[in-house]
């Protein structure tokens, strides 16, 4: 992704990214099996993220400070 939006306050441009790493998780469970992709990002506010992308959908896992 090129811009990130937060739940609150304006979009913000990615600067630099690392990954994305695939996991499979839980996956001999077939009923709790899941498969995510993660990926860091810095943002033009100066800060970073742990983006992750399940089932065609991005959010905001995690914000490092």
């Amino acid at each position: 992704p090129a811009v990130v939006v937060p739940a609150s306050g304006p979009p913000l441009r990615v600067t630099a990214w690392a990954g994305p790493w695939v996991v499979e998780e839980r996956w001999w469970d077939d009923q709790r099996a899941r498969r995510v992709a993660r990926l860091q990002v810095c943002t033009d506010d100066g800060v970073a993220r742990l983006l992750a992308l399940e089932s065609g959908t991005w959010w905001i896992e995690a914000i490092y400070d």
